[in-house]
């Protein structure tokens, strides 16, 4: 299995860039957190709004521009605050950068 590096300009030396808590510290990587779980749930951590919701799409806006979920059977179990979960039958994910 290959590992990525990120090699860092300060003298702190390199980090490994899949090491979500250093790297992000140390990165600042800022945006919106996607997951997947196979094709049966997503959860996005950095929602500002839902935009459209149907049980065959779901439209939100993230930091970065758009976030369309397609699909059957969708459903939002969960949304509190800047957290979403979108669970169902997800058949594409779309990102529209503004």
């Amino acid at each position: 299995m290959a590992r990525f590096k990120f090699k860092s300009k300060s003298k702190k030396g390199k980090i490994r860039l899949f090491n979500s808590e250093e790297a992000q510290k140390q990165l600042k990587i800022g945006g919106s957190r996607i997951e997947m779980l196979s094709n049966r749930e997503i959860s996005v951590d950095g929602c500002r709004q839902i935009l459209e919701y149907n049980d065959l799409y779901v439209k939100i806006k993230i930091s970065e521009g758009e976030l369309i979920i397609g699909g059957k059977l969708l459903d939002i179990p969960v949304f509190d605050g800047p957290q979403i979960k979108i669970s169902g039958v997800i058949g594409s994910v779309e990102f529209n950068v503004r």
